[in-house]
């Protein structure tokens, strides 16, 4: 996992026209809510330079903490709502709109939401770029964290605290 932090979108940069648009679309699985996917979208559009989040109205899970993140770091969003017009085809054109408007994609999926593998198919088929990432549900709805990978220890020390009086 990168230490990248997580910054608020620049919107007076974006007002003063500094900026290129980049649009991501995010689609993933209902059961994915907690603190993993928030920091993966966040850290999605820092390091690509996202301006525009596209998501999904209506489903909870990475659609709603996918709008969780645009407003709390001022992201311009985008919702795309079901249009019933389409009937059963309604969610099958809800993403096609997603793909058709965004630059590229985030999806976090939970290894079995038929939904999410239905939009990576579209994302693969549109040749637009995209991120694949796979998490496992977890009963938690807020605080779960990654799998550790290192040992925490000098090389990630704070200056100024030391770790052998705590």
């Amino acid at each position: 996992m990168s230490t990248t932090t997580i910054e608020s979108f620049d919107s007076r940069a974006w007002c003063r026209g500094e900026l290129t648009a980049h649009r991501v679309g995010v689609f993933g699985s209902r059961s994915l809510r907690d603190e993993r996917v928030e920091i993966l979208v966040g850290e999605y559009c820092k390091t690509h330079n996202v301006t525009h989040i596209l998501t999904c109205q209506e489903p909870e899970g990475v659609s709603e903490v996918a709008q969780r993140v645009a407003k709390k770091w001022g992201y311009i969003l985008q919702v795309h709502f079901l249009n019933m017009h389409y009937l059963r085809g309604a969610f099958e054109q809800r993403s096609m709109e997603i793909v058709h408007e965004a630059d590229s994609f985030l999806l976090i999926h939970d290894g079995a939401s038929k939904g999410t593998a239905n939009e990576l198919k579209l994302v693969v088929k549109s040749g637009k770029p995209y991120q694949y990432k796979q998490l496992e549900t977890t009963p938690y709805t807020r605080s779960v964290g990654f799998n550790i990978n290192q040992d925490w220890g000098e090389g990630n020390a704070v200056p100024g605290i030391d770790l052998g009086v705590l």
